[in-house]
């Protein structure tokens, strides 16, 4: 510290310069990445919502049916939880059993978790899955972050919960099981038989309506660096570091006329005043008319260092007098 303080204030200014402005890009880059992760958190809500709409719009009409013709290219229709036969019938002929259209249907749940599955298999950033710790399919079993979310969210009585992990922006919103829910997760006893065929259980039973059935689980990857940063600044940002570029480059101009020129001056009045000769004259400084009254530091400097000059000449002189 010694060492910094015997440099110039030119060259100490301009390292607190550098320094401030090593932390101001510092902290500038750290709310960039808050904002950021908090936009992405905004998506997750979005992405849940999403789901949740649908499956209340698949719960207006209770689930959905699938038609499988056997006329039609062969439909792979997956799970589903009931199944029907259609025949139709006109006035010359009459499909029969073998070739009837095959209606099969899909619950709410059910159709979330294929759109789950889509989404997890195609392209896109953002993945959900409907899980729960009273799962029934052994692929939708909560993960560690489910878990979490699950306990946290019964705890607090919060809708959601969220924490940034492996790289990830983490989700979760929760769901409360509602009548429909317990058609299926009530007891087992209760639930269709197509449901118990797959899932006899006990696992998968038990909710209570109104409560905590499970949740929407969100995973968006935060890809958030400093060239990505960079390139979010558009044509205001730039404007606005060219005037800050500016307003620094002006204050150094002010700092160094007003400051680091005048204790020059000084420093070099002073110094010629030390190795003159007694009684010789030196050219004093003088930077306005009427310093001695002036409240600038520097203007109180010079005058007090003329005044020290003046009083020395003054005593040598009238020692030579004696």
């Amino acid at each position: 510290m010694t060492a910094f303080k015997k440099l110039s204030l030119s060259f100490q200014f301009i390292v607190l310069l550098i320094g401030l402005a090593c932390i101001a890009a510092v902290a500038s880059y750290l709310v960039g990445s808050s904002v950021y992760v908090s936009e992405t958190r905004n998506q997750a809500r979005t992405v849940a919502d999403m789901v949740d709409n649908f499956g209340q719009w698949a719960s207006r009409y209770r689930g959905i049916w699938v038609k499988d013709d056997p006329r039609d290219p062969k439909l792979e229709v997956g799970s589903f939880l009931e199944r029907e036969l259609s025949t139709a019938q006109g006035a010359n002929d009459s499909t029969t059993a073998p070739n009837a259209a095959a209606f099969h249907r899909k619950n709410p749940a059910l159709v979330q978790r294929e759109l789950s599955d889509i989404t997890i298999a195609s392209p896109a950033k953002a993945k959900f899955r409907m899980t729960s710790d009273r799962y029934m399919n052994p692929n939708n079993a909560p993960s560690e972050f489910d878990k979490v979310a699950m306990n946290a969210i019964r705890e607090s009585g919060a809708s959601e919960y969220s924490e940034v992990r492996g790289g990830q922006l983490l989700y979760a919103r929760r769901l409360v099981a509602d009548k429909g829910c317990m058609r299926c997760h009530g007891s087992p006893a209760a639930a269709p038989a197509a449901v118990t065929a797959l899932y006899p259980g006990p696992q998968g039973y038990g909710y209570e309506e109104g409560k905590l059935a499970g949740v929407i689980s969100v995973a968006i990857p935060l890809e958030f660096s400093l060239a990505d940063f960079v390139q979010r600044f558009d044509s205001q940002v730039w404007l606005a570091l060219a005037a800050m570029g500016l307003g620094v480059a002006g204050l150094l101009v002010f700092i160094r006329q007003q400051v680091i020129v005048p204790v020059r001056r000084v420093r070099e009045f002073a110094l010629a005043a030390a190795n003159a000769e007694p009684g010789a004259q030196v050219e004093k400084v003088d930077f306005i008319e009427g310093e001695h009254v002036s409240r600038n530091e520097i203007h109180e400097l010079n005058t007090a260092v003329k005044a020290m000059h003046t009083s020395i000449d003054y005593l040598y002189r009238r020692l030579n007098k004696r």
